[in-house]
């Protein structure tokens, strides 16, 4: 009941009319058991979350549709990681986590920040943040000159 309390995807799963939620036991596939494990502790209140679990716990919590897990995981990023601002804005771009994307964004003061964002090279890389970097950039053009 409570990972379909916390999750969509196990609603249905567990819930509905599929012939998983009769049985005793369900395999899910092509997951880290490491990873699940995290996952479950955070939506119990388990403070599984750090720096080296957050990517995997997102990365379920995105697959089974867990909004209590992203958020924790988001703030986490937010307010006690060490990854560096690059990284997280990738995570941020990754899964969608558009509080975490604005506060990296204001954290870009000086054109190395640009340069180590754009030494990424990243897939997730959206419209908004490419004309946020290239609006910082001519702001800083336009202050050297």
């Amino acid at each position: 009941m409570f990972l379909a309390l916390q999750s969509s995807y196990f609603k249905s799963l567990l819930l509905g009319n599929f012939d998983e939620s009769q049985k005793d036991k369900i395999e899910l596939k092509d997951i880290n058991p490491d990873d699940f494990q995290n996952f479950l502790e955070l939506i119990h209140g388990e403070s599984s979350v750090n720096d080296d679990t957050v990517s995997g716990i997102l990365h379920l919590a995105e697959m089974y549709d867990a909004p209590t897990a992203i958020r924790r995981c988001e703030e986490f990023l937010s307010k006690l990681s060490q990854k560096t601002m690059p990284q997280k804005l990738q995570i941020s771009l990754r899964y969608n986590l558009e509080n975490l994307k604005t506060k990296c964004l204001s954290e870009i003061t000086t054109v190395s920040d640009i340069q180590s964002i754009m030494s990424l090279k990243f897939k997730e890389m959206d419209l908004s943040t490419t004309q946020a970097l290239l609006q910082k950039a001519l702001d800083f053009s336009i202050k050297q000159q």
